[in-house]
């Protein structure tokens, strides 16, 4: 009879035990240097030194699509049969989501056990000097562990930041690396220009790789080429889709929505390609004939089927994604929320894109249908919401496609807004004031007339306006019910509602309308 699973109260206290990591995980940018040379002591003290020898890796570094990239590299190798391991960064509802194992995140029980393992072998072993590792540098190790344990045909691994230093790159040299889409963020540690995130994200470059990645800005360029040089090892472009073609002349289909796709599946096939020539090809394995035949398919300007699958089944939760209400009738006037977790400039832009295409589409299928478009907005403090907003607005203008009203709110998810343990959550939307103020001196005081005149539910002053053109909510519960009100109050209304600005405003917002990945 096999044991039985985790208790709920065993997994919650896995998560507080977790969590307490928190603390140790707000460092100034002078101390990332020490802390990267920990890593090797954690996978020494692990064990994890020969087996990481053996795993086999994808390593995916970027500012923009790193996440996406690895999604689809994953689901096309997949659908070819091999056994897939991929990390990623963050989650947006449940940290096991960070975990996968042939697509889906690992079990509770193998969370609460592989965490158990760690975190007590971390504890034994310490020396005194160097403890116990920080949040996202243990949650690495613990993904490692899992995925060697597993002996999984490949791990999939994104770059949770930078790259030279980040948490990911204690791996050795791995048979493939990618950059995706470069841009600025992160600056107060990457540094604050394109050629100095450039050389931070080419740190995952190492001797008896081979590397490729997007066309990027020609300063970013430069520096991947000499940095890729300086590892001796090759770099190329991705073929741009249009490059390749399907044996019966249909487009390529792609299950995540949004042009700038186009681009992460083009690296995604490149770097999956590369491994399965460089991995799997000349290998004994009893799939060596049939990677072969792809790999020489590809050469040739043809997509295999395996990979036309894999583009079309893969699912990326909360980047570009469409839910209609549960409340709201499947189609006509209701409430359709847009989810993108964009928080840079350049993916802000895509974003406002693919908002525009996306209510574009469902305007064909409603044709006169009265529509107001409202921003719900959220970002970290960290961030520049002027560069972020300035982004959007100036893409929808460009789109003619401006928001009748902004709402911005703070998350509800804990780690979103945790500095440290210990510290008091009681609500603050001090900062949502100066997105709503940033948001204004974007758009203007008089945005495009709006319809939408119901109270916002716990505020007693109509949509707690800032200004005409936005409002700030104390949570997301008002804000939803609010958006509900406005649909029962406008019955003739479609209200479409773009969320993004934050990955965990996001993950907040599919757990509220009970849409959480699984």
């Amino acid at each position: 009879m096999s044991e039985p699973g985790p208790t709920e109260d065993q997994y919650a206290a896995t998560l507080e035990l977790l969590s307490s990591l928190i603390t140790q995980d707000r460092r100034g940018a002078g101390q990332w240097e020490t802390v990267h040379e920990y890593m090797g002591s954690w996978v020494q003290r692990l064990g994890l030194e020969r087996p990481l020898e053996k795993l086999s890796v994808i390593h995916v570094a970027g500012t923009k699509g790193k996440g996406s990239t690895c999604a689809m590299i994953e689901s096309i190798l997949r659908s070819c049969g091999y056994t897939t391991g991929l990390f990623t960064s963050p989650h947006l509802v449940d940290v096991r989501e960070r975990i996968r194992l042939n697509g889906l995140p690992i079990s509770k029980e193998k969370f609460v056990a592989s965490f158990a393992q760690c975190h007590d072998r971390l504890k034994e072993t310490s020396d005194g000097q160097i403890g116990m590792a920080a949040y996202f540098r243990f949650l690495t190790l613990l993904g490692l562990q899992v995925f060697t344990e597993e002996k999984v045909d490949v791990a999939i691994l994104e770059v949770g930041l930078g790259g030279r230093l980040d948490a990911t790159n204690c791996i050795p040299s791995p048979p493939v690396c990618g950059v995706t889409s470069l841009g600025m963020d992160h600056v107060e540690i990457l540094g604050d220009t394109i050629e100095k995130i450039a050389a931070e994200k080419a740190g995952i470059f190492k001797p008896g790789s081979r590397a490729f990645t997007v066309i990027q800005q020609p300063s970013a360029m430069q520096v991947l080429e000499e940095k890729a040089a300086s590892a001796n090892i090759k770099l190329s472009v991705a073929r741009s889709l249009d490059e390749l073609h399907q044996s019966d002349g249909a487009p390529i289909h792609f299950g995540l929505a949004g042009a700038y796709q186009r681009i992460n599946a083009a690296l995604a096939i490149e770097l999956a390609a590369c491994w399965e020539d460089r991995v799997m090809a000349h290998s004994s394995s009893p799939q060596r004939h049939q990677a072969a035949a792809r790999v020489e398919l590809l050469q040739s300007g043809r997509l295999p089927e395996s990979y036309k699958e894999g583009l079309r089944r893969c699912i990326w939760p909360g980047r570009a994604q469409v839910i209609r209400d549960p409340t709201s009738p499947d189609m006509g006037p209701g409430v359709t929320f847009y989810l993108d977790g964009a928080h840079t400039e350049e993916s802000m832009a895509s974003c406002g894109e693919w908002f525009h295409d996306a209510v574009q589409q469902a305007a064909a299928l409603t044709p006169g249908l009265a529509t107001q478009r409202v921003l719900l907005f959220n970002c970290m403090q960290e961030r520049d919401p002027g560069k972020l907003l300035k982004s959007l607005a100036t893409t929808m203008q460009q789109q003619q496609l401006p928001f009748h009203h902004a709402v911005f709110t703070p998350p509800d998810s804990q780690y979103g807004k945790l500095k440290a343990a210990g510290i008091d959550s009681a609500r603050d939307v001090s900062w949502q004031h100066t997105l709503c103020r940033a948001w204004t001196s974007q758009v203007g005081s008089h945005p495009q007339e709006s319809q939408l005149m119901a109270v916002l539910p716990e505020l007693g002053q109509g949509p707690a306006q800032d200004s005409q053109s936005g409002a700030v909510a104390p949570g997301l519960s008002s804000s939803i019910q609010w958006l509900r009100t406005c649909a029962q109050e406008n019955p003739h209304l479609q209200i479409e509602v773009l969320i993004t600005g934050s990955l965990y405003l996001v993950g907040d917002v599919l757990k509220l309308l009970g849409k959480a990945p699984t």
